[in-house]
């Protein structure tokens, strides 16, 4: 019988398990995850330090019992892959709660080990109640330090650091934001992310934008944080700062990384050692857009991942085309969608970008509670291909990114955008949807 090892039970490993053994049943599969955890989901646990979810277990899609008994899948939890010899096709694993090591040979091995918080290289690793956020485990111990705290501080203007911020705020704490340049800078364009900005601000977030964090010390019982600018006392400190691979295990086995230095994979999810998956948030994928690698950490395209490299390793034929980049996040009562490229990145990537911005309401203008919407579309000015656009609002935003990100998916130019044949009702939207205003706006433009 051939063996699938699995290392890492995230989401995107889990996945490829559960495909792998779903389409051979004769395929013994085997998960080893270095945390408590398996298939959960860790952009639940903003809300779960809110209060909003009040079991940490309710943000496991399925307990490890499941896999085992329904599945048969041999998950075993708090055991670390310590190295892989692709020679002999063998792992050598620590089991964590014995402090016992073994060996196990595989046939085919999935790296899904996911991705890691980026913080400095300069930090100082000797300050406790300095906390990042990746794992179920990490949101445990913000949410218990967080009980006795009442100042703190969060370095990064990225989803987590916004949706902590909001979740912080709403429990009654006192929060000190710091971002280098703007929030959401690598998703964004400033025009979209200054609706965030007034968003914080309406709320009281104490915000430090423009300011690069450098260091933290314990000072008179608090933490002080040191930026280029000033220091500031607070009660704890929380890095997010962004993901980057967790490519460490790859490295040392001889697996070729990418140019942003994640796995570089084919379509199929195969590295460059033979019988060697790996999907997740640990691989380099492509734009379909730009038609160049990027580094995409979020959860549907590492499920997607997951399911290819299994379905591929118990014999079928599956291909993972790629990301658009389509993301949500809600910051207060904002909410903010974006797909494909923003303008700085569409003019990075070698297009001959245009940008138009309107202002359009979500509903009816004579219909209650309409809400207005910022929308931003990109285009390529010599092909007129929609390259993306990003929307904020209080409500209807979700259903139209989707929407441009359907548009995007199948090359549609800003011609085909004004002639989408989009529903209307006066609950739901207006008869000229601001997509529709937003392509006529960007073809009087071009």
């Amino acid at each position: 019988m051939a063996r699938l090892v699995v290392i890492g039970g995230s989401a995107a490993g889990m996945a490829a398990a559960a495909k792998a053994k779903r389409v051979n049943e004769n395929l013994e599969v085997v998960v080893f995850e270095r945390s408590r955890y398996v298939s959960y989901a860790p952009c639940g646990v903003p809300y779960y330090i809110e209060g909003l979810v009040r079991d940490l277990s309710s943000l496991v899609y399925y307990p490890v019992e499941y896999f085992r008994r329904k599945r048969n899948i041999d998950v075993r939890v708090r055991h670390e892959v310590l190295d892989v010899d692709p020679k002999a096709k063998e792992v050598v694993v620590k089991n964590l709660d014995r402090d016992e090591n073994f060996e196990m040979e595989y046939d085919y091995l999935v790296l899904a080990t996911g991705g890691k918080p980026s913080i400095p290289e300069t930090l100082n690793h000797n300050v406790k109640e300095v906390f990042t956020l990746r794992t179920l485990e990490d949101g445990e111990k913000i949410k218990r330090a967080c009980e006795k705290a009442e100042k703190i501080g969060i370095v990064g203007g990225g989803y987590i650091g916004l949706e902590l911020t909001e979740a912080l705020m709403k429990k009654g704490k006192k929060v000190l934001l710091f971002q280098r340049s703007y929030p959401m800078r690598r998703a964004l364009d400033p025009e979209v992310s200054n609706d965030i900005i007034k968003e914080l601000q309406r709320h009281n977030v104490n915000l430090h934008l423009g300011e690069s964090f450098r260091d933290v010390e314990s000072k008179n019982k608090a933490l002080c944080v040191i930026t280029d600018k000033n220091e500031y006392l607070v009660d704890i400190l929380i890095l997010a700062m962004g993901v980057k691979p967790n490519v460490d295990l790859a490295g040392r086995m001889g697996v070729k990384l990418g140019v942003t230095g994640a796995i570089k994979v084919n379509d199929r999810m195969e590295t460059s050692v033979k019988d060697v998956y790996a999907a997740g948030d640990n691989v380099e994928t492509t734009h379909l857009v730009s038609g160049k690698p990027v580094y995409f950490p979020f959860a549907p395209a590492a499920n997607k991942m997951g399911r290819v490299a299994g379905d591929n390793i118990a014999g079928g034929n599956s291909r993972f085309r790629g990301i658009l980049g389509t993301t949500f996040t809600k910051i207060f009562n904002l909410h903010v969608g974006r797909t494909g490229l923003s303008a700085w990145e569409a003019e990075a990537a070698g297009f001959d970008a245009a940008a138009v911005d309107i202002t359009h309401i979500s509903r009816s203008h004579y219909f209650p509670r309409k809400e207005r919407m910022h929308i931003r579309l990109i285009a390529d000015r010599e092909s007129q291909r929609i390259l993306g656009g990003a929307i904020t609002g209080r409500e209807g935003v979700a259903g139209r990114v989707n929407t441009l990100a359907a548009a995007l998916w199948g090359g549609l130019t800003v011609e085909d955008l004004t002639q989408l044949d989009l529903g209307y009702a006066p609950p739901f939207a207006p008869v000229w949807d601001g997509l529709i205003i937003a392509a006529n706006v960007m073809k009087r433009k071009l």
